[in-house]
């Protein structure tokens, strides 16, 4: 009952804000922005893992304060704030990708807060961000892919595993320091520095988790993105912890968790409806679970005459395990997840999404069976003074600072996943 109360609480406020937030597109940004999104999925497990059924929920509030009219030309500060609540589903499958990207343990946490100071304007920018950040909104991240539940759409499982508490990504997220320049409209570059650790490991649900220690080091992350038309892109990463990681003593070059790894997606010849992307990167797999992973997948927009805002899509992520997995003499070696996915977007803010994901060989747990998860995710959004639409993931409170990725299909969640 307490939960359904939350529940309630939280579409009454979604709703509220709908109800009074004008919508004006065209409008320059405004000096206050702030968006809602809540987020619920129904899951079943009939086949495989544990049979069963789970109900996981997200609740985001972010803003977004520019300082132009306040006599800050280029300054802007944005904060947002998340509750998780519900069941593993994981823990169910037995997976190790994570199905899905909403996934975490029940907290309500402050998961941005930073600052931004812009120069320039047009298509040659640099911004300079600093403060809690999260990696996976300027590192890996492909917009066609964001349509899917699935974790590893979002960030590949290879970044995604990474670190001794995973990198600064949801639902963890960690100190740090960014800049990105954009010279053309052509090329884009971004560089970064975080703490190792995000979080504070010791009290995993504290509100502000943040703890900076000296031994935990940095996670150094370097990404570069090349527009081939206003909506194809490719884009090549590399990232670095600078602790090497305890009791892996194999090599010099095995003590330390790094990686690279390279997209490319938009549009198909001749099928501007139907956006295809390819995901390729490669990891130390003596020093974290996951050597390397391989996703792909096509999304279509208008599948029927009579749905032209539907989006219906078909991805696949595959995981090879490394020698640090948990115990990989027993372990599946990869584990491979295909999904299916169809979004109905019933207006601007509410979208209903059904989904369908089989997992080969789940590697999170050993022995685990193969199984199949079917869910529903419903969205509800609001915005002011503009709506926050329930069919893309991009937080709309935060203007872009460079080169915009591909806009076709649009994300339908945040690509923020473990």
């Amino acid at each position: 009952m307490q939960y359904a109360c939350r529940r309630c609480l939280g579409l009454a406020a979604v709703a509220t804000l709908s109800a009074v937030a004008p919508a004006h597109a065209d409008d320059p940004p405004p000096t206050l922005s702030l968006a809602l999104r809540e987020t619920f999925d129904a899951w079943a497990v009939p086949v495989g893992g544990d049979p069963g059924g789970d109900v996981l929920n997200k609740f985001q509030v972010s803003a977004t304060l520019a300082g132009d009219r306040w006599g800050m030309p280029g300054w802007s500060a944005h904060a947002q704030i998340f509750k998780t609540d519900g069941a593993s589903l994981s823990a169910r499958l037995g997976d190790i990708q994570t199905a899905d990207n909403i996934e975490a343990e029940p907290v309500t946490r402050l998961f941005e807060a930073w600052v931004q100071k812009s120069f320039g304007s047009g298509d040659r920018t640099l911004a300079l961000r600093g403060g809690l950040l999260d990696y996976n909104a300027d590192f890996d991240s492909t917009a066609t892919a964001a349509l899917f539940f699935n974790s590893s759409h979002g960030i590949g499982a290879d970044v995604a595993r990474s670190g001794q508490n995973g990198p600064s990504i949801f639902p963890v997220s960690s100190l740090g320091f960014r800049v990105a320049w954009s010279p053309s409209k052509t090329w884009a570059f971004r560089i970064a520095a975080y703490d190792g650790v995000p979080g504070d490991p010791g009290h995993p649900r504290r509100f502000a988790a943040i703890k900076l220690r000296g031994e935990d080091g940095a996670l150094l992350a370097a990404q570069a993105d090349y527009h081939l038309t206003d909506k194809a892109r490719i884009e090549a990463g590399v990232w670095r912890y600078t602790v090497p990681v305890a009791d892996r003593v194999d090599s010099a070059l095995g003590r330390f968790d790094q990686g690279a790894y390279a997209s490319i997606e938009g549009p198909l010849p001749r099928h501007d409806k139907v956006s295809a992307w390819l995901r390729i990167g490669m990891a130390n797999g003596h020093a974290q679970p996951v050597a390397a992973y391989l996703g792909a997948g096509l999304a279509a927009e208008s599948p029927f005459a009579a749905r032209r805002d539907d989006k219906i899509g078909i991805a696949i992520a595959r995981a090879r395990l490394g020698e640090a997995a948990p115990d990989p003499a027993a372990a599946h070696r990869a584990e491979t997840t295909i999904e299916a996915t169809y979004q109905v977007k019933i207006s601007d803010t509410f979208a209903v999404q059904p989904d369908v994901q089989y997992i080969f060989n789940p590697s999170g747990q050993t022995r685990a069976r193969d199984a199949l998860a079917v869910g529903l995710r419903v969205v509800l959004t609001a915005g002011y003074p503009r709506k926050a639409k329930a069919v893309e993931a991009s937080d709309p409170t935060v203007p872009p600072d460079g080169p915009q990725p591909p806009d076709q299909p649009s994300p339908s969640d945040p690509p923020q996943q473990h």
